[in-house]
């Protein structure tokens, strides 16, 4: 767990993160890779093409994202994970629906 997300408790946090990570991984292990990523929660993968996997992560502060990070960077059969974007907008703009989603 990222220092930071210890620290800051996600129902009072005042914005929601959204990153995008370029995964690079082992062509032949994609289909555990993916099992892999779909099982962490938070996650999405939006496209997959000859070993590489774009992915995003969704979540209240900057340590639920370096924590999906690290771990699809962990992965065996994963090479790299980097990311590529990052927004943060303030939880008040967020549909009451999407505030209960993410706090399950």
């Amino acid at each position: 767990m990222h220092p930071d997300a210890r620290d800051r408790p996600a129902d009072t946090s005042a914005e929601w993160h959204i990153a995008s990570i370029l995964v690079h991984l082992r062509p032949e292990r994609s289909p555990d890779v993916r099992a892999a990523v779909a099982s962490l929660g938070d996650v999405e993968v939006h496209a997959e093409e000859r070993g590489r996997m774009v992915v995003t992560v969704e979540g209240p502060h900057e340590g639920r994202i370096a924590d999906r990070m690290t771990a699809i960077h962990l992965m065996p059969g994963v090479m790299s994970a980097v990311m590529v974007f990052h927004h943060a907008e303030p939880m008040a703009a967020r549909t009451a629906e999407e505030v209960d989603t993410a706090q399950r």
